[in-house]
């Protein structure tokens, strides 16, 4: 995971949670936080980038300030479990598949705005995977 803050915010710490937590306990934070009453396999809450997407790769010689923080994201081990099994991969990878997906959510990554979006959100997972998947 360092590999992908590094190549993301090559100038800058970065601070982010990472929660693990079960089926239940997803779908508690969902119906608070969202008003969402179900489980789901990845919830993000970003602190920073709500509006324009960082671009990945990093342009530029932007500074943040000395750390960023980026925000919290919250996987189900239950659901990462149950989809690795399904898609057929390893839990480690389905896992890493599943802090990508929320990790460019706190980064202002949206594939809920449309197909363009959503599109775009898929190459920015296959990027960061390769950055850190062995």
């Amino acid at each position: 995971m360092e590999s992908l803050l590094k190549f993301s915010f090559p100038r800058n710490d970065c601070h982010l949670s990472v929660l693990v937590v079960d089926d239940s306990s997803i779908r508690e934070i969902n119906r608070a936080r969202r008003n969402k009453d179900s489980a789901t396999d990845v919830l993000s809450f970003p602190l920073s980038f709500d509006l324009h997407p960082w671009d990945l790769p990093p342009k530029g010689e932007s500074s943040f300030g000395p750390i960023v923080p980026l925000g919290e994201i919250v996987i189900s081990w239950e659901t990462c479990k149950e989809q690795a099994k399904q898609i057929g991969h390893s839990e480690e990878e389905e896992f890493f598949r599943l802090f990508v997906h929320g990790f460019l959510h706190l980064i202002g990554y949206d594939h809920e705005r449309g197909p363009e979006d959503e599109a775009l959100m898929r190459r920015m997972e296959d990027l960061c995977l390769d950055l850190i998947l062995p």
